[in-house]
Parts: structure tokens; C-alpha cells; sequence
């Protein structure tokens, strides 16, 4: 029975004004990819054919390419789909300019704004920027929350902060940068996934590369080309017109790659299907080395239409953190 998600999440650039230790994605300034308003438009048409509920536009940062999504936001609004932005406000080097900002998001009703909060991870993270935002959110009638990653945060605002501190997923930059100085797990030990649902997702991310992630690096097809990807550079201009309906009819968790073996036992299961062996004696926790198995499959070429896209596993990334991420490979 094919799968059936409430909301699609996309990644409109994986440019960020940030690198931050703990990002999936290996968002950077110096990434470029970026999501074409035709793309994002054909999703959201599909998505709304297909019962989806509600659209999310992340990144990277997302208002890097702030008049697209703001043009993406209006269309899913006609949709009649809730829209919601997660940003690091960048913007809001004052509160009269994040007025300005998010002014024309409110004029749209849209559902949530979710701001992040970086100190914990960037030495230089500016939480005024973050105080102003939520501040004018709250002038605009935009419901607004605060993503408080690694530890808690305080803008000096009531209410604006829970100090309910979202935990660490050593997946993408994290798994290298962060996992080895937690690493405390011994491999056999990840026996299930706790983090994501494979058989009834929910939600799922689609980025520029089209690639439909059930878990960010984990395809379950690609939507621009209607099946397994890389898509053509056409379908990249002009996304297949029913691929998302596609890509969601021919999913099965139990068949796919990479999927199955991580359903059957974790990434546990995933290494010893893959003949992995463990590049190290103790994980920080399960995405640690799932990551580390599905970069070195990646590396080995095996299995690109799932453990994909490259950009999760630090493909466009200047000096040697891509080969930190797929240094395991030799062993697969």
C-alpha cells in the first residue's frame, strides 16, 4: 500500500550562512544548490493533489532566496496548504527590519515560523537577531517557537523559549565533527532506528536534486524524474508532472535498499547486510553509524538511488571533511 505523507519539507538551498557542527545536510555558505520556483511549484500542486497537508520551506537557510520563497508561499497558500519557514533570522538585524522581513509571510497566514537558536554551536551566533524576530512575529500575529538545539536558549522573552532542548542526531556534519567525542555505544547495540519512521513517514524533504528523503540521505525515489534518480537536466528544469505520485506508489520499505536491512535491525543490521565492518569500537548513538555505513556504500558506488543526494554526504564540500565522511569506505 503506498505510503501517504502529511507534509513535504524542502530544502531550498543548501547554502547557510552558517556551517553548523550539527547540520544533516552540510549546509554552508559555500554550498550553492538552490530550488527553482518551478520546482517548488510542481511539488506543491502535486503534494496538494495528493492530500498533503502542509509545506515547510528549510534549508540551509531558506530566505537566502527569500523572493522565491515568498513567491513559493503565496502558491502554496492558494493551494490551500499551511505554510511554515524555519530560519536562523539572519535578518533581523533590528526589530523594525524583521518587521520588514516578515511582513509579507504574515499577509499570507502563515502557520509557523520556527527560529533557530545556534549558540550552543556558533561562536559568533547573534541571539539579538533572535530576540527581534520572535519579537516582531509576535507584533505580526505570526505564531512563532525557537529551535533549541543542544542546549537551552534565553532571549529574555516570556514564553518565547520551552527549554525543551532537542537532541543531537549524529547524522550528516554531526557524525563526524561531533559523534567521535561522544561515542560511548558498541556498533551491535543499534538494533533499531529511534528517530524516523520508514513504513509511515509523515513527512518527507525534497531538496534541488529532486531526491524524495525519507531520512536526510536516505531516497525513497526522485520526484523531478518520477523514479530512481539522478534526474536529466529537463526533468531538472521541468520536474516529471506526476512524479511524486510515482515515487510514493513505488515505495516499499521492506524491498528497498538500505531501508530494509536498517527495518530488519538498525544500523546494525544495515552494516553486517552490507559487509560493513565498524570503523570504530563505540557510536554516539544510531545515526552515527548508519551515517558511516551509508557514506562508505555511497563512496563504493552501491546503491546511489537511495543513499543519496551527494550533498548529504559532503560531496560539495571544499577540503578534506568530504573524505572524513566517507573514510569508511575501503571497508564495505
Amino acid at each position: 500500500m503506498p505510503i501517504r505523507l502529511e507534509g513535504i519539507h524542502f530544502l531550498v538551498t543548501y547554502r547557510c550562512t552558517y556551517a553548523c557542527d550539527h547540520c544533516f545536510v552540510w549546509g554552508s555558505p559555500d554550498a550553492e544548490d538552490a530550488m527553482t520556483l518551478a520546482q517548488l511549484a510542481s511539488v506543491i500542486d502535486q503534494a496538494a493533489e495528493l492530500g498533503v497537508t502542509d509545506v515547510y520551506f528549510e534549508g540551509g537557510e531558506p530566505t537566502l532566496a527569500y523572493p522565491i520563497v515568498l513567491a513559493a508561499a503565496k502558491h502554496a497558500r492558494g493551494r490551500g496548504l499551511d505554510a511554515g519557514i524555519v530560519s536562523n533570522c539572519f535578518w533581523a538585524t533590528s526589530l523594525e527590519d524583521a518587521k520588514v522581513w516578515l511582513a509579507p509571510f504574515a499577509e499570507l497566514g502563515i502557520a509557523d515560523l520556527s527560529l533557530s537558536s545556534y549558540a550552543y554551536f556558533v561562536e559568533d551566533a547573534n541571539e539579538e537577531r533572535l530576540r527581534n524576530a520572535v519579537l516582531a512575529a509576535g507584533e505580526l500575529g505570526i505564531p512563532a517557537s525557537v529551535l533549541e538545539v543542544g542546549a537551552p536558549a534565553d532571549i529574555g522573552v516570556p514564553g518565547a523559549c520551552s527549554g525543551d532542548v532537542g537532541e543531537i542526531m549524529h547524522k550528516g556534519r554531526a557524525a563526524v565533527v561531533l559523534a567521535p567525542g561522544r561515542a560511548a555505544r558498541p556498533p551491535e547495540s543499534l538494533v533499531t532506528c529511534p528517530f524516523e519512521d520508514f513504513t509511515d513517514p509523515g513527512r518527507a524533504h525534497v531538496g534541488p536534486d529532486g531526491e524524495l528523503q525519507i531520512c536526510q540521505g536516505i531516497s525513497a525515489g526522485n520526484v523531478y524524474a518520477g523514479g530512481d534518480g539522478p534526474p536529466a537536466p529537463e526533468q531538472l528544469a521541468a520536474p516529471h508532472p506526476d512524479g511524486l505520485r510515482r515515487v510514493l506508489d513505488a515505495y516499499d520499505p521492506h524491498a528497498r535498499p538500505v531501508v530494509r536491512d536498517i527495518l530488519a535491525g538498525g544500523p546494525w543490521a544495515l552494516a553486517q547486510a552490507v559487509g560493513h565492518g565498524p570503523a570504530h569500537a563505540r557510536y554516539a548513538d544510531e545515526c552515527h553509524l548508519c551515517y558511516e555505513v551509508r557514506a562508505a556504500l555511497r563512496a563504493a558506488g552501491r546503491y546511489p538511488e537511495v543513499v543519496a543526494p551527494g550533498q548529504c554526504y559532503a560531496e560539495n564540500e571544499p577540503g578534506d571533511d568530504a573524505d572524513g565522511a566517507a573514510s569508511p569506505a575501503p571497508q564495505t
